[in-house]
């Protein structure tokens, strides 16, 4: 794969880390230059397989939002069998920004010996904070759909261009100063003619204007609605949207929802992070990286933020 090519995709990621904060701050490096080898986000989006899963949806898709949790107190110790470990409000769902990170990392530390040199050296990682601080702040209604509308306006561009069309789809919906304003309705009752001179093509257009049905008031999903889900059946939902591949699913889940257990097996910084850290002589692929994350459940989240750490070029101690 091409420099330019990790860049571009790279600058995909970076939007979806951007979702809570508008601001494209929490990932960099190598890291931030990632990419699927499974193909482009165009090829995923047209995997009519994986687009089936997405029928299995929960029937209490519009219960009430769930009320905030706090992470659970108290020092942990090395679990050599690691379970999730979270707060238990009733009806809370496992988001990351809920796990306990201390025991969560002393768990993947007795679990995975190369890892636990790398979560020594580094501690918690910065990243880990600004995703909990992120989701903390998530209270505007809508959030989850300016977060994959984004995610879709960013496929395959550099992020100044893609910045620079999404400003202008913005600006014609009337959320130029209030990203509230940016709602499913909004883009609904948009001229398509209007949306296509911001600089969208043809093939964006539509997925956008899918998306924004799917999250209307009379379609499936909303936010209350994916936070009620778990993480199986919220990339079942996106994924049979058209416009959302398996990548950008896992960004959503990881940055957005902060859930645990997400390992993009085909990410560039995953496998290059994988490659350096176990010695391995050639870019791994999906059943290998798979194969050596198995340890890293129900946690592989957080040691996929360590796999992009290292991916980074940070030295192994």
């Amino acid at each position: 794969m091409s420099a330019s090519k990790r860049k571009g995709l790279g600058e995909e990621r970076r939007a979806m880390t951007a979702v809570s904060s508008e601001e494209p701050s929490v990932a960099g490096g190598v890291a931030g230059e990632t990419a699927r080898a499974a193909g482009s986000n165009q090829k995923d989006a047209e995997d009519s397989e994986n687009r089936a899963l997405g029928k299995r949806l929960r029937d209490d898709l519009h219960a009430p939002a769930l009320p905030p949790s706090t992470p659970s107190q108290g020092k942990p110790k090395p679990n050599p069998n690691p379970t999730t470990h979270v707060s238990t409000a009733a009806g809370t769902a496992n988001r990351f920004g809920n796990v306990d990170v201390e025991w969560a990392l002393a768990s993947l530390s007795a679990a995975d010996p190369k890892l636990a040199e790398v979560i020594a050296q580094a501690g918690v990682l910065p990243r880990i904070a600004s995703c909990q601080e992120a989701r903390a702040a998530h209270h505007e209604s809508h959030r989850a759909f300016r977060s994959l509308a984004r995610a879709i306006v960013f496929q395959q561009l550099n992020g100044a261009a893609a910045a620079t069309i999404f400003n202008r789809v913005k600006v014609l919906v009337g959320a130029e100063a209030d990203d509230a304003a940016f709602t499913p309705a909004a883009v609904t009752n948009a001229e398509a003619s209007a949306l296509r001179a911001c600089g969208l093509s043809q093939r964006k257009l539509s997925y956008l204007q899918g998306l924004s049905a799917a999250f209307s008031d009379s379609g499936v999903l909303s936010d209350t609605a994916l936070e009620r889900m778990s993480a199986r059946e919220v990339y079942d939902a996106l994924i049979a949207l058209y416009g959302l591949g398996p990548w950008s699913i896992h960004m959503f889940q990881m940055f957005y929802l902060n859930e645990p257990d997400v390992l993009p097996f085909s990410d560039f910084g995953v496998r290059k992070g994988v490659m350096r850290l176990y010695g391995l002589t050639a870019m791994p692929g999906k059943a290998k990286v798979e194969e050596i994350a198995a340890a890293w459940a129900p946690y592989r989240t957080l040691a996929t933020f360590y796999m992009w750490h290292v991916a980074d070029g940070n030295p192994k101690p």
